[in-house]
Parts: C-alpha cells; sequence; structure tokens
C-alpha cells in the first residue's frame, strides 16, 4: 500500500466559530458565514486567475478528528450508514471538502462565503468550480432531499446560496 503525506499550502485564518464559541450564534447558517483562508506566501502565486471564478472547491483537513468510525447513524435518525455515504468527518483519511463562493481575493488571502471550518484548519488545496463539476441531477436518498428542501424554505438557502441545490 502507498501511504501519500501532503504539506498544507495554506490555512483557515478566519474560521466558522466553534459550538461552544459566542460568535456561533450570530449565523443562521454556515452560509451566512465569510472566513478567510491565508495562502503561504511560497503558494502565492498559484492563486493567479482565480477572480474569474465565482466558486472555489476547497480541500482542507480535519486536523483536530481522531476517530475513525466506518458506520454511523445519520443525524437525527436511527438509520446506520457507511461513513462514505456521509460527510461526517470521522473518515479513515480525515480530508474535508467545500464549495464556496469566492467573495475577493487579496493575496495572500481569499474571502469566501460558506466557509464551515474552523480556524486553524489546514487547507491542502484549492480548485476553481466550473462546468465540469456540475451534476444537473444526482440521486440522493429522500431524506436528504426532504432535509434540503426543509431547509431552503425555512433557512432562505434560495438566498442565501442560490449556487447550491437541485438543478431542473
Amino acid at each position: 500500500m502507498v501511504e501519500f503525506v501532503f504539506k498544507p499550502i495554506g490555512y483557515v485564518e478566519v474560521g466558522f466559530p466553534r459550538p461552544d464559541e459566542p460568535d456561533r450564534g450570530r449565523y443562521e447558517t454556515r452560509y451566512d458565514f465569510i472566513g478567510v483562508v491565508r495562502v503561504y506566501d511560497e503558494y502565492v502565486d498559484g492563486l493567479r486567475g482565480l477572480d474569474e471564478y465565482s466558486h472555489v472547491i476547497l480541500i482542507y483537513v480535519f486536523n483536530e478528528q481522531r476517530e475513525v468510525r466506518l458506520r454511523v447513524k445519520l443525524k437525527g435518525t436511527d438509520k446506520e450508514v457507511g461513513i462514505f455515504a456521509t460527510r461526517y468527518p470521522i473518515r479513515p483519511n480525515p480530508i474535508g471538502i467545500s464549495v464556496l463562493e469566492l467573495v475577493k481575493i487579496e493575496p495572500p488571502r481569499l474571502w469566501l462565503k460558506g466557509l464551515d471550518t474552523w480556524t486553524g484548519t489546514p487547507v491542502i488545496d484549492i480548485k476553481p468550480y466550473d462546468y465540469y463539476d456540475i451534476v444537473k441531477r444526482p440521486k440522493i436518498p429522500k431524506k436528504f432531499e426532504d432535509e434540503w428542501m426543509k431547509n431552503y424554505a425555512e433557512k432562505g438557502y434560495g438566498n442565501k446560496v442560490p449556487w447550491l441545490g437541485p438543478c431542473y
């Protein structure tokens, strides 16, 4: 088996407040939050041209996650699924991925709307979001679709994150 070692290209300088932090209550959803990623100086030249995109794919490490489970119960249900059928952080390789709105770039910093990682999280890659990343009608569990539609209506996802959700 081959093992890989990744060197962070930066870190989350201003992250989403943790559950126990007072600022957490200021945000109805993570989509109300604009966080800041700081790219290390040696990688700043790699940001050239990224400002031509509206969204990015941020790849990061769940660096504080130590537990690994292959089966989990879905939040709010008794349904048990494999970890690869979730986006939970308790994975064999603690890699996170988010599609975020690129609000502003002032190298070495990026302001990203919807950033849901904590301050200090290591960033291992940034990619532009483009047409190759769009799936128009993905198959998803009915329970997930129901939850999305509920949040769309109750939490205003249509206004906050119009780029996310079903494509018809």
